[in-house]
């Protein structure tokens, strides 16, 4: 017995062309648009939007499953570079208070050092320095006395162009209650395009076009 099944034409109204610039994504200093989807599903450099377009997303699964996280405090990547430049870089920081503090658990701050992304987590000094300066008085201990730890055994890119997904998923799996078996995602490099489409994806499911 032959089974066929036949298929409806394809509704060419569902097809919608976007330009490069066209928005996609936005949120405070956040602007995604269609070319930085393509870059996001084509193996490119992740931006300072890229990466906080993540930590958005994030949040936002956060809010629908706060039991799986830890409170953090997420210091834009973009704070650094304002700063440096001498403009207003206080919407960076504006969230971290005395209440704030007291309330989180980390500091959560990816850097783009010598076009190579890292992610430091509360206890890189050098890093946060700056931040203990603009905000003082906010922290009850001087932190930049912190100690230094580098977490080693965990997975790394195995290329040129994946840092940025790779300090994505680091933030993700960083202020997760549960502790990460990092031994376990040894091949995590495999699915770094899988999770950019998953990113691609979720930003597009926000846009109102």
């Amino acid at each position: 017995m032959r089974f066929t099944c036949a298929l409806p034409a394809p509704d060419l109204r569902f097809f919608v062309l976007f330009s490069r610039d066209d928005i996609i994504f936005q949120s405070g200093n956040i602007l995604i648009n269609r070319g930085d989807i393509d870059d996001i599903l084509t193996n490119q450099y992740f931006s300072d939007n890229h990466v906080d377009s993540f930590a958005f997303l994030l949040s936002e699964k956060i809010r629908i499953i706060p039991k799986e996280f830890q409170k953090y405090l997420y210091i834009s990547p973009l704070y650094r570079l304002y700063k440096s430049y001498k403009h207003d870089y206080q919407m960076f920081i504006q969230h971290i208070t005395p209440d704030s503090v007291r309330e989180s658990k980390l500091i959560v701050q990816p850097i783009c050092f010598q076009s190579h992304w890292v992610l430091i987590v509360g206890k890189l000094k050098e890093k946060i320095k700056q931040i203990h300066e603009d905000k003082a008085g906010v922290f009850p201990s001087d932190i930049t006395t912190w100690k230094l730890q580098t977490v080693r055994g965990i997975p790394t890119q195995s290329n040129e162009y994946d840092c940025g997904i790779f300090v994505c998923k680091y933030m993700e799996r960083a202020i997760l209650k549960k502790k990460t078996d990092w031994a376990s995602l040894k091949e995590w490099q495999k699915y770094m395009p899988k999770f950019r489409a998953e990113l691609g994806y979720a930003l597009c499911l926000t846009t109102k076009m």
